[in-house]
């Protein structure tokens, strides 16, 4: 058989066919240009490429396409694209994203094998089953909404996902491997679907059971609470000095620190920072709002037609959520699962897609203004000295506790203010986005800000001096946020605060 060599790639004699990569050649750019229908199996594997784009004239996808490619970091498939083959991404161990189509119905086995830079497994309605080892080995996912369309999950489907700490089941799931969760010893949340007839929760030791006819009701999942925390959340560490730390919650400066230790900061500049843009935030604008996204939403689905596309039933569910915020009247009850592929489709837009329209640096982007909207206070702090071409601009501060002053108005503490301030000089954050009072008894509101806050850098002020003491509210922050209350975590979290660092900020301090 003749082929040709073109952009890169090796084609079959009608360019129909993608059977290999002209390494030689070095002229590849990561996209496959349009017109080709099939990819042979494993063409991909163990490629140097960062990103590939696979056009939407591609309607078959050979098995292993990019199994083993540890460099790659970014895949986009075709938009109409509903069959995937098996191992498709195994072994991808810097995959971070996949731009999933909405018609995909099955996961193959071994889909996201050993993927373990994955934070999120892009779900899709539709889906039956999570077949045998389709996600094992995924060591950086925290936690697993099972769509609720899912009946089975097969054997080793989450095995050795060794950070998951929380699984929601589905109504319908029947099935559930014995080994299906093997190796994920960090588990200490579990919940099911009230409406799922065979397993349930038990309420006195947190574990999964399935219901028997025959006799005793069988263990089938086991939660690892952790043993109590004895770290004090600003004890001594013999890396981190005592000044270093306590600089962000006094007005003292530190004349003993090194160029690597917080930013110091004149009683001139202090005064500058007094006068930095401080926005009240208010309640009312949550339909504008949505409008707002809805309208962005359609416009990009008629300019591009291999963008997400927002369906009348997505819509609908936002559109309840939003009710639910307002304390409006509603209809029947949004299911965690049709949130969770909500917000995982609006989180797979393309990075030119995911820009803002504004050119304002200091512009709130719409999912951040409804986070706002929807707590109970609020303020935001617009730092002069920011840079808005960071990557995550914005620092956002969950205070456990407000303070009044002597005329009865609300506000966050001094203290926590003046150490938000430095945070976001020493990170160059050009938003600091402060909140309280978040709604988390009202689950729609919760799932919105697990999807939304969990790539976000995030501070919590609690009132707690170790972490064994934390209130019940400070604890589901910590798990909505993917805030660690490991000890060698948070002491991790601790020594980089006070270096400018490109690493995620998730912490708890003390506020008092």
């Amino acid at each position: 058989m003749a082929y040709i060599r073109k952009d890169g790639l090796i084609y079959s004699e009608d360019l129909l066919n993608v059977v290999g990569v002209d390494e030689a050649s070095g002229e590849f750019s990561g996209t496959i240009p349009y017109g080709a229908e099939t990819i042979d199996d494993g063409v991909f594997s163990a490629c140097p490429y960062e990103e590939i784009t696979i056009p939407d004239s591609v309607k078959e996808l050979g098995a292993c396409l990019f199994e083993n490619s540890e460099a790659l970091k970014e895949v986009k498939l075709p938009s109409s694209h509903s069959t995937l083959a098996p191992y498709l991404f195994s072994g991808c161990t810097s995959l971070q994203k996949v731009h999933m189509p909405n018609v995909v119905t099955a996961f193959p086995e071994g889909l996201f094998k050993g993927c373990v830079s994955m934070l999120d497994i892009p779900f899709r309605a539709g889906i039956q089953e999570i077949p045998e080892s389709c996600i094992e080995g995924c060591t950086s996912i925290k936690s697993i909404v099972i769509p609720s369309s899912v009946t089975t999950i097969g054997k080793r489907a989450f095995a050795d996902c060794t950070s998951l700490e929380t699984v929601v089941l589905p109504a319908k799931l029947y099935e559930l491997a014995e080994d299906a969760f093997e190796g994920c010893d960090k588990i200490r949340n579990i919940r099911v679907d009230g409406e799922n007839h065979l397993f349930y929760v038990n309420e006195d030791d947190g574990c999964l059971y399935e219901k028997s006819i025959e006799g005793e009701d069988k263990l089938r999942l086991k939660v690892n609470l952790p043993e109590p925390s004895k770290v004090d959340l600003f004890e001594e560490e013999k890396n981190l000095s005592t000044n270093e730390l306590e600089s962000f919650f006094t007005d003292e400066q530190n004349d003993d620190s090194d160029e690597n230790c917080i930013i110091e900061a004149s009683v001139e500049e202090e005064s500058d920072l007094q006068k930095e843009t401080v926005m009240e935030e208010s309640n009312n604008h949550i339909d504008d709002l949505f409008a707002d996204i809805m309208g962005e939403e359609k416009e990009r689905n008629q300019i591009d037609a291999s963008s997400v596309a927002v369906s009348q039933q997505e819509t609908q569910v936002l559109s309840e959520v939003m009710d639910v915020m307002k304390d409006a009247p509603k209809g029947p009850a949004v299911t965690d699962d049709e949130l969770a592929n909500l917000f995982a489709n609006h989180e797979e837009k393309t990075i030119e897609e995911q820009q803002p329209e504004e050119t304002d640096p200091d512009a709130l982007d719409s999912k951040t203004q409804i986070l706002i909207d929807s707590v109970g206070f609020s303020k935001v702090i617009i730092n002069p000295e920011g840079n808005p071409e960071k990557e995550e601009t914005e620092l956002f501060v969950i205070a456990e506790n407000t303070v009044t002053d002597e005329n009865g108005n609300e506000d966050f503490s001094e203290k926590l203010i003046n150490c938000a301030r430095k945070i976001g000089r020493i990170h160059e954050f050009r938003k600091i986005i402060m909140l309280s009072k978040l709604p988390l008894d009202n689950e729609e509101f919760t799932q919105f800000y697990h999807h939304f806050i969990n790539k976000k850098n995030v501070l919590l002020a609690c009132s707690a001096a170790v972490a064994s003491q934390l209130s019940d509210y400070s604890k589901k922050i910590c798990d909505e946020s993917r805030i660690s209350l490991d000890k060698e975590e948070l002491n991790e979290q601790r020594k980089f605060i006070s270096i400018k660092s490109d690493m995620l900020i998730k912490l708890v301090i003390r506020d008092i």
